[in-house]
């Protein structure tokens, strides 16, 4: 496939933004925005610390620290339900640590005095647009700790360590919360995969190893949840041993995999799931009263150490035999175990764009864009574009194509993370727009306009 040069022309542009401010003094391996609408970007860092800096004004909100004694690898923050009200919602992220043991810190309640909080108004109130007490704190605090970064680093205090979780035998490299909340899954150098569940109601901090899967050959570098499709949520993990696995809770808490991705020529470094907006995009309507679209998006997308990003497509299943039910032996059952094993094919590569490992992809949940950096230090934007229709059952035939390229975007140093992030400041022009959220491996994280 035909390479992208970095000096093409392309239909959008990728211009700085912002830097975040102040910098981490060592190595930044991932930012994470906070998945429940707060302002709030969180950032591990190899100084064995967590730091959450503000996407309002790009600067430093808070240092979670003193709970690792080796680099903070990954950072996760714990999605809350919309169903949760305000009185119980709390802000709770998970740190994995090269000391392989899981940190799960909890924002302090009260912490809204330093933040500005005015007389008479409580931490959990509800704002007077609407969004809850929580958000407008952490607003307020923005604003009142501009460039105040020493106050910022020094209230590691806001953060309560709650409980650390232990079992890897090595380094972690990436954990992750299910989207329901309910599971957190971390993966380590020790070629293994933890998965907890939390047992106790929410901020007591009861937290339960329900699996430890180990059929990779080597490192696990990565774990992305899909959400539930009415079968459970399903753990998709990445590995050096070029391949990717499935899993799922297969019967009563018994987790195991039931597909094994094969085709990459290098480590596995990143995966991301299909969202929504992409999948409904180019949905097709049902050709037969049975033939019913897929409830959530089927596809995952992986990048790699032999420089390609790949998208994979599960596999129908051929139909199960008739069951005959025990009131008519001629009527199959609608009642069928799920597959014990699926196929899934790599259906689609994107344009080869980058010349060293892609550490990094992105999905973009609001526009169906795909976003990628690596070792080469260039941030690539694709986009999925509609070729026409097949001849065979209608369906939509696409491609991927290079919208953007921006290249040295943290000078010589190699970008260890990207992620489409929702944008907060001032300057946006819509409540909606995204910006690209880069890391690199001085220490940077910035922020990147789509023009």
């Amino acid at each position: 496939m035909a390479s992208a040069p970095p000096n093409a022309q392309h239909a959008v542009q990728i211009a700085a933004l912002a830097e975040f401010k102040p910098p981490a003094s060592s190595r930044a391996w991932a930012s994470v925005p906070n998945p429940n609408g707060l302002p709030l970007l969180a950032t591990a860092t190899s100084d064995k610390t967590v730091r959450v800096y503000s996407l309002l004004n790009f600067t430093l909100h808070s240092t979670v620290e003193g709970g690792h004694s080796r680099s903070v690898r990954s950072v996760a923050w714990k999605p809350e339900p919309p169903r949760l009200n305000a009185a119980a919602k709390t802000v709770c992220l998970v740190s994995g640590s090269f000391d392989a043991t899981m940190g799960i810190w909890r924002l302090k309640e009260g912490f809204g005095g330093r933040m500005g909080n005015v007389e008479g108004e409580s931490y959990h109130s509800d704002g007077e647009d609407g969004t809850d007490g929580l958000e407008v704190e952490i607003r307020r605090g923005a604003t009142d700790n501009v460039g105040d970064w020493d106050e910022a680093s020094e209230n590691a205090d806001d953060w309560v360590f709650a409980i650390v979780l232990e079992g890897h035998d090595s380094e972690i490299k990436h954990v992750a919360f299910s989207p329901s909340g309910q599971w957190l899954a971390s993966c380590s150098r020790d070629k293994s995969i933890w998965i907890w569940e939390e047992v106790g109601e929410e901020g007591e901090d009861e937290w339960e190893t329900i699996a430890v899967l180990q059929e990779h050959t080597a490192d696990v570098k990565c774990i992305c949840w899909r959400e539930d499709d009415g079968n459970g949520e399903i753990l998709a993990s990445a590995s050096y041993d070029d391949t990717i696995r499935l899993w799922k809770d297969i019967d009563d808490g018994e987790w195991g995999c039931f597909a094994v991705l094969e085709g990459h020529e290098g480590t596995v470094w990143d995966l991301q799931w299909e969202p929504e907006v992409s999948w409904r995009k180019f949905q097709t309507e049902p050709t037969t009263e049975n033939d019913d679209p897929p409830s959530i998006p089927q596809r995952l997308m992986s990048s790699s150490a032999d420089t390609t990003i790949r998208i994979w497509t599960v596999q129908p299943a051929p139909p199960p035999p008739n069951r005959p039910s025990y009131f008519n032996p001629t009527i199959p059952s609608t009642m069928r175990p799920a597959p014990a094993t699926e196929v899934w094919t790599c259906t689609a590569t994107l344009p080869k764009a980058h010349d060293l490992p892609i550490y990094s992809i992105s999905w973009s949940k609001k526009t169906g864009r795909v976003v990628s950096a690596g070792g080469d230090g260039r941030v690539i934007i694709y986009e999925e574009i509609t070729k026409g229709r097949t001849t065979v059952g209608g369906a939509i035939e696409t491609d991927w194509i290079v919208l953007g390229v921006l290249t040295g975007g943290h000078g010589p140093y190699e970008i260890n993370s990207v992620i489409w992030c929702a944008r907060f400041d001032t300057e946006r022009r819509d409540e909606g727009e995204e910006m690209i959220v880069t890391t690199g491996d001085e220490g940077v994280v910035r922020a990147w306009n789509i023009k």
